[in-house]
């Protein structure tokens, strides 16, 4: 009896655990999404050949990385994917179609809901689904468009080093044109020097407004312009939609009309010490920079340079015409390209004829951090000193605050030492301290 109540028993455990893993499985539905991209492809904002995928992304994934569409076998046009669904039957799931274009997401607009919500919206159901082909955008007709012309002058950008053909740079015009989208890229005009044009075909009614800046992508790296327009300290340029093609007015890229060289030369320094001795800078291999208004905040426009003499501090001269002399001048220090001073920008008053900026330790670290001791017995006096480790970092130590310093042999890129004090060593005290390279 024994036997076939712990078999039944076991039976029963059995059901009981199938039951939950088909619950479990229930929970997760199937939904398919489809989206027609038609028209998009038609108003260039969408280009599967040239590497454009279309996803959905929505609260079934807290707004995350979403789902990849694909192309349906037999319409080129349509998109399609599916996701499982959490949650119990009848929660509501909001998403909305994105077109990734190489890199750049641009998202449906909002509005694109039922009865003008912001975003689309399915409830969980309890099986399978496949939801309703919708457009993208509900654009499901080719509307009018209008062919309009951007120009720009980069004569100036390509003196100053900002941008170089040669080197691979391009300029493009984005906007609200296509959700400040990719954009076109310009082409040089053969019948006017420095001057660069493409054209865009624009969507929308006669007299809307278009906001729309210049970027100058430096092999990957996009410098846009800064406040050109009205509205403000990120202000863009405008221009209102005619009914037949357009070309809009030659305009300087960031309003700059005249070559820099001609302003006052200041001369920045920074101090790499500390990065060098905690191993985040390799003066073999890395470029520093400094950056501002007066370069566009380039990573690459103002480049600084050490000296044997001084191989920590690096110094560059760059000439200034961005303001007047007793105006501010806003700037931060760049490493690699990429590596930005953190907080708020420096800034200096500019004064004439020319000046040379205090020595200043990047990012505003001008040390290597605390030292601290701690006894580890009382006699013979044992100590440990601690510090944080780099692998240029080393301890140094004296009885005299303002004599002579020594090294502590195989400290450098360790984060403790140990020590046994002789008397002699006690008194006076014995002070330590960090140094770099």
């Amino acid at each position: 009896m024994k036997t076939h109540s712990l078999t039944q028993a076991i039976r029963r455990g059995l059901w009981f655990s199938l039951i939950l893993i088909s619950a479990i499985a229930a929970s997760a539905v199937p939904v398919t999404f489809q989206v027609n991209m038609e028209i998009q492809t038609a108003l260039g904002t969408f280009n599967g050949p040239a590497g454009h995928t279309v996803e959905v992304h929505g609260s079934f994934d807290a707004w995350g990385p979403g789902a990849v569409l694909s192309v349906n076998a037999s319409n080129p046009n349509l998109y399609e994917g599916t996701i499982d669904a959490g949650g119990s039957a009848g929660t509501q799931v909001q998403y909305k179609f994105v077109i990734n274009q190489a890199g750049t997401q641009v998202w449906e607009n909002d509005g694109v809901g039922p009865a003008g919500a912001q975003n689309r919206a399915f409830n969980v159901p309890a099986a399978a689904e496949v939801l309703p082909v919708v457009h993208f955008n509900n654009q499901a007709t080719l509307p009018g468009l209008v062919a309009v012309t951007f120009r720009v002058n980069l004569s100036v950008q390509q003196e100053i080093g900002n941008f170089n053909p040669d080197g691979g740079h391009t300029v493009e015009a984005r906007g609200s044109f296509d959700n400040w989208g990719a954009g076109v890229v310009l082409a040089a005009d053969p019948g006017n020097a420095g001057v660069y044009q493409g054209t865009a075909n624009i969507n929308g009614a006669a007299g809307a407004p278009f906001q729309h800046k210049f970027v100058i992508n430096q092999a990957g790296t996009l410098v846009w312009e800064g406040n050109v327009g009205p509205g403000g300290p990120d202000g863009n340029r405008t221009f209102t939609l005619g009914t037949s093609p357009q070309i809009l007015p030659v305009v300087y890229f960031n309003n700059l009309t005249n070559n820099p060289g001609g302003g006052i030369p200041v001369t920045f320094r920074v101090d790499l010490g500390v990065q060098i001795a905690r191993g985040t800078f390799d003066p073999a291999l890395g470029t520093v920079v400094v950056a501002g208004p007066f370069n566009n905040w380039s990573t690459t426009a103002s480049p600084l340079t050490n000296s044997v003499e001084n191989p920590t501090i690096y110094a560059g001269t760059v000439n200034i015409s961005t303001v007047s002399p007793g105006g501010s001048v806003a700037h931060k220090f760049v490493l690699n390209g990429a590596t930005w001073e953190t907080g708020d920008n420096r800034a200096f008053t500019l004064e004439s004829p020319s000046q040379t900026l205090p020595v200043e330790p990047f990012d505003r670290v001008g040390d290597l951090g605390p030292v601290s001791v701690s006894v580890v017995a009382p006699d013979p006096f044992q100590v440990t000193v601690s510090w944080t480790a780099g692998p240029r970092i080393r301890l140094q130590k004296s009885t005299n605050l303002n004599g002579q310093w020594e090294d502590v042999p195989g400290s450098e890129g360790q984060s403790s030492a140990f020590f046994e004090l002789t008397f002699e060593e006690q008194r006076p005290s014995t002070y330590f301290r960090l140094i770099g390279p």
